[in-house]
């Protein structure tokens, strides 16, 4: 009798030990300190990216013939596409500026033509492509999404031409300029993750004047013009690198 009460107290004791030992595992579990937070997101850092879109405006023509003057004007449109480096800062701490700079491939032009019955004539200019340097200020709507205003210098290269047939004959003539010029605008940028980023942009671009012919003709004086101008909307994605800020977080 003595061994069998013996035998119970012990495996009494046993069960409540092992029952205190999973509470306390349970409650050590229950209160083990939460994760330490992500890091903060950050636009800080080297990016590269391809864009691409529509652009237009009206090409203008001052000229002179002896001593009048005039302007005529080309309406012109087309598409562009080409790539994007820049490097952002992201300071105080909503806002982020930083410098890009672009080059894009275009086919923007006015080429109308004019045919009549044993007769034909075209002119106009050609934007062939155009870049930017520029700086970037912005302000950080969100974490992910930046506001931004962006200005700077532009540059670029046009091509103007001339044709005409008639009686079975045909003459040409075609000019090639690099302009420079400016440009400012705006834009939204989007972090999709903390390496990838989409943005929309509207840039105006003045590429300036330049000469395309000068001269006398019959003993009057001439000169024509050209000033080219664009109105661009492109959309792009922008790969961010690693840097001292870290990536976006997300």
């Amino acid at each position: 009798m003595k061994r069998i009460l013996f035998l119970l107290a012990t495996t009494a004791a046993v069960a409540l030990a092992s029952t205190a030992v999973h509470a306390a595992d349970l409650a050590a579990k229950a209160y083990m300190p939460p994760p330490p937070p992500p890091p903060a997101p950050s636009w800080t850092g080297f990016y590269l990216g391809i864009n691409g879109g529509f652009g237009g405006d009206r090409n203008q023509y001052p000229f002179t013939v002896g001593g009048i003057a005039g302007t005529s004007t080309l309406n012109s449109s087309g598409f562009f596409g080409g790539g994007q480096v820049g490097y952002n800062w992201q300071f105080a701490p909503a806002w982020v500026a930083g410098v890009e700079a672009d080059i894009d491939d275009a086919d923007i032009q006015g080429m109308p033509s004019t045919t009549v019955p044993g007769a034909s004539a075209s002119f106009g200019t050609r934007l062939d492509w155009f870049g930017t340097v520029r700086g970037r200020v912005g302000y950080l709507v969100t974490p992910n999404a930046l506001l931004y205003g962006t200005g700077g210098w532009a540059y670029g290269h046009t091509t103007s031409s001339a044709s005409a047939t008639a009686a079975g004959l045909a003459a040409g003539v075609s000019v090639g300029k690099d302009m420079n010029g400016w440009t400012a605008g705006a834009g939204l940028e989007y972090a999709l993750t903390r390496w990838l980023s989409f943005k929309t942009e509207y840039l105006f671009v003045d590429l300036g004047s330049t000469t395309l012919a000068s001269g006398v003709a019959a003993g009057v004086p001439f000169s024509l013009n050209e000033k080219t101008t664009v109105h661009t909307v492109k959309a792009g994605i922008n790969v961010k690198f690693s840097s001292w800020g870290g990536g976006w977080g997300l």
